[in-house]
């Protein structure tokens, strides 16, 4: 989320900017897979449309207070296109229109495409044996590398391919997820040789020229990179890394990360509109409209969020049989 809050308020082009979102579909990837896992190993009957809708309730709600402030201000002609941010579909209008417009909705590609994976991943997770999955994932994998070699034949430029070549780094968490469950993987995945690999990989653009941190060579090995690290946190870190991302802090902002996401470019609308030397990125913008973010987030997770998450205990994944 910080990457997030950088790389739109401060510096548009860092070198490592590939990093940020890549990490959030591994991270997504994983989390979904351990849910729905966790309920299908427990046994009993899974209800998939309690799924649905529990993610629902967690989405939703601060996506319909962001729509409506931005209906309200028609910020950047946001009703002309409302419907397809609604549905969600924000992703495949603006890969129809070729633009990011309206800007206020730019950043909710990302979350649209997670939207689109948990319409499918449940019905592969909970209905299949667990060597299908792997087939799966593998499958889709190379249905994405097929896309990737073969986009000028099927027709697909830039647009389309960021949206579908973003599902890999998804597939990515979701297999690393299904992996470290195996001792032996997880023992060399967390071992400390593969975390120094890792962010080995990671940091090469800064070495490296530029251009290969927004290559397609840089993008592949940044997703098992990157779920190395993501296992490893999730197994727990020791030591100083470990005690900042289980600090008070750090366990608060990951609670709001959510709605700092969903309400950021928002939030710089409405401030920049009073105060237009605050459109242009840097420091003072990104201090500013970050802790302006980070405020409405904790007041959206206190009296928006945390209520309306009470009720998913209503509808639980598994039910005994």
């Amino acid at each position: 989320m910080i990457g997030v809050l950088y790389v739109h308020f401060w510096d548009k082009m860092p070198v490592t900017e590939h990093l940020r979102v890549t990490l959030f579909f591994v991270i997504s990837g994983f989390l979904i897979t351990h849910i729905l896992m966790t309920a299908k190993a427990r046994g009993g009957v899974i209800v998939v449309t309690n799924f649905y809708i529990r993610r629902a309730l967690r989405l939703f709600p601060v996506l319909m207070v962001c729509f409506a402030a931005a209906w309200t201000l028609d910020a950047d002609g946001f009703r002309s296109s409302a419907a397809w941010h609604f549905l969600p579909t924000s992703n495949i209008y603006f890969a129809l229109q070729r633009q990011w417009s309206p800007w206020v909705m730019s950043h909710l590609w990302s979350l649209n495409l997670l939207e689109q994976f948990y319409l499918t991943w449940p019905l592969v997770i909970l209905w299949l044996p667990e060597k299908m999955i792997y087939a799966v994932i593998l499958l889709g994998f190379a249905a994405l590398i097929f896309v990737h070699t073969h986009a000028e034949f099927l027709g697909l430029d830039g647009w389309w391919l960021l949206l579908l070549l973003s599902f890999d780094p998804i597939l990515t968490g979701a297999l690393a997820y299904l992996l470290q469950r195996r001792q032996a993987v997880r023992e060399f995945i967390t071992s400390r040789w593969a975390i120094i690999l890792a962010l080995s990989v990671l940091a090469s653009p800064l070495l490296l020229k530029d251009a290969f941190g927004h290559s397609d060579i840089y993008r592949f090995l940044a997703q098992p990179s990157l779920a190395v690290l993501v296992v490893g946190a999730y197994h727990g870190y020791p030591g100083p890394v470990g005690w900042l991302l289980q600090s008070p802090a750090a366990q608060f902002l990951s609670m709001i990360s959510y709605g700092v996401y969903v309400y950021h470019m928002m939030v710089w609308y409405i401030v920049a509109e009073a105060f237009p030397a605050l459109y242009v990125p840097g420091p003072v913008t990104f201090i500013l409209i970050s802790t302006v973010t980070i405020a409405i987030a904790t007041l959206s997770w206190y009296c928006v969020e945390a209520p309306l998450n009470r009720f998913k205990q209503a509808f639980p994944i598994r039910r005994a049989d």
